[in-house]
């Protein structure tokens, strides 16, 4: 007695052609940075035209961007770091844009500290979401040395210390098979006269320009 396979196999396919496709689900990306990235010093209602925002919006729904922008926020946050790591099981990729605030320290240990800090970052962050985590670095943007507050005396020493920041921070991120982009030079300085440090939206709009173009480099997911 002969058993026909090729009538099911036939139905089979034809339920699978009639089966919808899932679309693709967003990366999460979490961006872990300071008052630049959370844009608390943008007015209440721009604070939506936020860089991190504006990189979601134009992705077209590739990616969902994870404020954790806190102002005032240096590279010895390690604590706060593995804090967001419990609030956050997952992650596709990590984005960490710090180095502003480390650049008031104008001391020789200013970079070798913020190198070992992002790095501890890193290894706790791979230790969680896995070896193969994509992670940014973000080089800190630049300054507007005569617009500045409290740390204008310093403003030359400041200025350097974030070009020493971001070269340290390329070597770090090739080190550790990372991406890197700098957004040093990347904000006009029309865009830094509120105190020489936080850009408004047009700065922002710069910012986001860039880290788009970047991020879109992400694999996709696969359809699920």
């Amino acid at each position: 007695m002969k058993t026909f396979f090729f009538p099911l196999f036939v139905i089979g396919l034809g339920l699978l052609a009639m089966a919808p496709l899932r679309a693709a689900e967003p990366l999460v990306v979490i961006v872990f940075g300071d008052s630049i990235t959370a844009g608390s010093a943008l007015p209440k209602e721009q604070q939506a035209q936020v860089w991190v925002r504006q990189v979601e919006a134009q992705s077209n729904g590739r990616l969902q961007m994870i404020n954790e922008g806190k102002g005032g926020r240096p590279t010895d946050s390690v604590k706060e770091f593995e804090a967001m790591l419990q609030r956050r099981p997952k992650a596709d990729a990590l984005v960490i844009a710090l180095g502003t605030n480390d650049s008031r320290d104008i001391t020789d240990q200013c970079v070798p500290k913020a190198v070992a800090n992002v790095r501890a970052m890193v290894t706790k962050a791979r230790g969680q979401y896995g070896q193969d985590l994509a992670v940014w670095l973000v080089g800190p943007p630049n300054i507007r040395k005569d617009a500045l507050g409290p740390t204008k005396p310093i403003a030359d020493q400041r200025d350097a210390k974030l070009r020493e920041l971001g070269a340290a921070f390329e070597t770090l991120a090739k080190e550790l098979n990372g991406g890197f982009v700098t957004l040093y030079g990347a904000i006009p300085d029309t865009s830094l006269t509120k105190d020489g440090v936080h850009p408004d939206v047009a700065g922002n709009e710069a910012i986001a320009k860039i880290l788009s173009s970047r991020l879109a480099l992400l694999a996709p997911h696969p359809p699920r």
